[in-house]
Parts: structure tokens; sequence; C-alpha cells
């Protein structure tokens, strides 16, 4: 029996103004859809696959579509859903437009069936659905993730640079973190997505003691560095507080040097700015690649919360330390620059930091992959739904009644003229938790060193 693979992937081009960067933009005349993006059909089972689209804040309104394209049509019109069909066709790319109007609204959507042809499949489902970390020594280094196109083959100078601020965690009586919330709950499945990714480098945020503990113990592939905010001392060595930190392949890399640097007027000393709610810090390290001598250093951060004026413009000041400091401890090398900048790209913060740096996200352009996809609650709701119709969003406020909006303020910044960027993906898997692994999504890239 042959194997089909059909990856249907919706591209939305807005007719209808939306101000992702504005907190609460007015929602009532937004179309809001959301779809899965893929879809697997064996030859002989099904001869065809369909995708429904969600429409938010539509009222009692029945939407009207219509549909080009080669293969492509449209099964039902219901208040609030539409479904189009693709008819199974021979291997090769389909393209279609989708155009839905909800009064004088209307969405234009791009459609693209890719059908390839695959291996045999075995007559016996013994083939998990889910995806499995083999131990065999043939695996390949690269991961295989679902419901993406493949991950890029690395070559010698390929990097895997990430970023994922994992949600905070003070133990059992951490009445924030309880039920699905909780570290215990949540922390196998994001050590399963780090190593289905075989991350090179990534910087971790919200790590507490208990939790760093835990990633030692079960990263044991990894080399953690953290330093707590408190004291700026060292996991190990009497670090106190939350700690910015990160980890690297221990067989892949030598560390050459490690460090941090505070966000304030004083950068060398424990301290803050003056309105900042937190001691707020980075933490770098520089590594050699073992096989190929390649040197380059990498840096993690989390800036300050809170989106009232005082905290956008400490941000705006924690900007201006780290482009001042990170070049000037990276000098002529190659660098990498992660975090939680805690800044929607509407900011002064996030403006000077993709000026004085490359967004990795924004280098990709359209190929950038993943960004959170709202749940039906999000959708519903007036002030959120708005926000769930900006691509690319890292954080999930799933977590928060009160900073309960998606946004983008999870960044993989770098310098283009020592690096390139291949691959990028805000990985929306929620790895069979409702609340996901952690209230952001990891940032995956590939970045070559030049």
């Amino acid at each position: 029996m042959k194997k089909l693979l059909l990856l249907l992937i919706p591209v939305a081009m807005m007719f209808a103004a939306v101000a992702c960067e504005e907190k609460e933009p007015t929602p009532p005349e937004i179309l809001n859809i959301s779809a899965p993006v893929f879809k697997e059909i064996n030859a002989g089972e099904k001869t065809n696959a369909t995708v429904t689209y969600e429409i938010a804040n539509a009222g009692d309104l029945k939407p009207t579509a219509k549909v080009e394209g080669e293969g492509f049509s449209i099964s039902t019109e219901e208040v609030g859903t539409v479904t189009v069909v693709f008819t199974l066709k021979e291997p090769g790319t389909y393209e279609g437009k989708l155009i839905i109007a909800i009064g004088d609204v209307s969405k234009e959507i791009k459609l693209e069936a890719k059908v390839n042809e695959g291996p045999a499949q075995p007559e016996t489902p013994e083939t998990p659905e889910t995806p499995v970390t083999p131990e065999t020594p043939d695996t390949p280094e690269t991961p295989v993730i679902p419901d993406e196109p493949a991950f890029p083959a690395l070559s010698e100078r390929d990097y895997v640079i990430c970023n994922y601020n994992i949600r905070y965690y003070n133990g059992s009586s951490d009445s924030n973190n309880k039920d699905d919330k909780a570290w215990p709950k949540r922390k196998d499945k994001v050590f399963e997505m780090i190593r289905n990714y075989n991350m090179d480098v990534c910087g971790l945020e919200e790590v507490t003691g208990t939790m760093a503990t835990d990633i030692a113990n079960q990263l044991t592939e990894y080399q953690y560095i953290g330093y707590g905010r408190d004291n700026g001392k060292q996991q190990g060595s009497g670090a106190s507080g939350e700690q910015t930190g990160l980890i690297y392949k221990k067989d892949k890399f030598t560390k050459l040097e490690q460090g941090r640097f505070f966000l304030s007027n004083t950068p060398d000393k424990v301290s803050k700015l003056s309105n900042s709610n937190f001691n707020r810090m980075v933490a770098w390290v520089k590594l050699q690649d073992k096989q190929s001598g390649v040197e380059f250093y990498f840096f993690a951060t989390h800036f300050d919360n809170d989106y009232d004026a005082k905290h956008v413009t400490v941000r705006s000041q924690q900007a201006d330390v780290a482009i001042k400091k990170v070049p000037e401890i990276a000098g002529n090398l190659p660098y990498f620059f992660v975090g939680d900048f805690n800044c929607e790209t509407s900011e002064v913060a996030y403006t000077k930091l993709s000026t004085a740096f490359d967004d990795a996200y924004l280098v990709m352009g359209d190929k950038a992959l993943g960004g959170y996809v709202c749940n039906k609650t999000q959708l519903a709701n007036s002030k959120v739904a708005p926000k769930c119709a900006c691509e690319g969003n890292t954080y999930t406020g799933l977590y928060s009644s009160s900073d309960n909006w998606p946004k983008r303020i999870d960044l993989v910044l770098f310098d283009d003229t020592k690096a390139t960027v291949s691959y990028y993906n805000a990985d929306n898997n929620n790895m069979g938790l409702t609340m996901y692994p952690s209230d952001h999504l990891p940032v995956i890239t590939v970045m070559t060193i030049k």
C-alpha cells in the first residue's frame, strides 16, 4: 500500500486591518480563521481530505465562500465554519484560493496541497501516532517533527539555536502553578521537546532551583548554566531567585568562557533599573565546536514584564544596555542573542533590538513556521481574539487571567554578517497537554555560521 501525505497550508491575507501591536483592538469586524494544517491520506482508504475553518466573532451571520483551483471544493457553509474538501490527486503540488466573506468583511486564503508519494505502509497498525525519540545508532541527528515540513539536514557549520521560556515553578505551595500548570506535570514534555529538535544551544527563562536540578539530572547530555537574579550567583554555588539560563551539548562543544551582566546602569553589579520589577540579566557562554573548531557566543535574557507605560520604558532602557554589551563581549566572533524580551513588536524596545540585530523571524519571512493557534475560548473573547489573528505568536496567554492575550515576544536575534538562518519554527505542538508544556512556545532556528 502506498502512503500519500497531504499538506494543506493556509496563508491568510488580511483585507481588514488588524493592529496586532495594540493591546485591545476593536474586534467586531475581524475574521479569525484557524485550521489544522496537516492531513495524512493512505491511497485506497480515502479519496479526499477536509479542512474546516472556524470563524470567530461572526455572530449569527452565515459566511459566503467560493474556492478556486484544481481539486478544491466547498463542502459546507454554516454559521461559524466553512469546510473545504481537497479531492486526492496524483503526487504533485496543487494551488487554490478560498475567499470567505461576512457582510463587508472578507478574507482570502491561499491553499496549497502537496501530495507526495511515500514508502509502502505495513498492514499491521504497529506504528505509533506520536513521534518517538529512537535510541538506535542509525537515527539521524536532525529530528522529524510532526505536522511540519521536514527539518533541514545539518552541515558542519549549522547549529540548532533555540529559546524556551519554561514557566517558573516554586513548589507544591505555588498557587499560580497547580494541577496541569505544575512543573511535575510538564517537565517531561519540556525535555521531550528539547530532545525532539536535538537542540545544540537553548536559552531558558524562569528557571527555579528545583527546575534547574531536574534539568541537570534528566537532560544529562546537556550542560546547564544559570544565574539567580537576586544575588547573581550560579546554580550550584548559592544561586538565589529565578534564574536566566541556557543549555548546550556537552559532547559537541567546549566551554571557553561564561558570564552574566545585569540590565541596569551598573551591569557588572547585582542591580536593576529603578522602575524594573526585578533584577534582570543576560547570561552568556563562549563555545567552541569540538570537531570544526568554530567559536561563537550565545546570550540569553529575560526582560522585565508588565505592559503599562512605565515598564514599556524600562524595556527600552534594558534594550539599550543589551545593545551595548552583547557586541562588546562578542567582539568579532559570531553571536546569537535569544530570550523572552517581553516586548511586543509595537514597542520602542523591539524597534531598537530589531535595528541593532537581525530577527530570525523577520529574516525568514513567509518561510517562518509555527506560532500559537488560539483555542475556542480565546477566539470567543472579544479582547483576545484580535491578537489571535496575528501570526507567529510565541506566548499563549493560557496560564494567566490578566496577561491572557497571545503575542510574539520570544526572539532569536543574530548578526547576519556572521551567520544566516535557514529554519524557524515557534512550535505549536502541545505535546498532548491542554495547557501546553509552558505558557511560551519554544523557538527553534537553524543557523549557519559564515
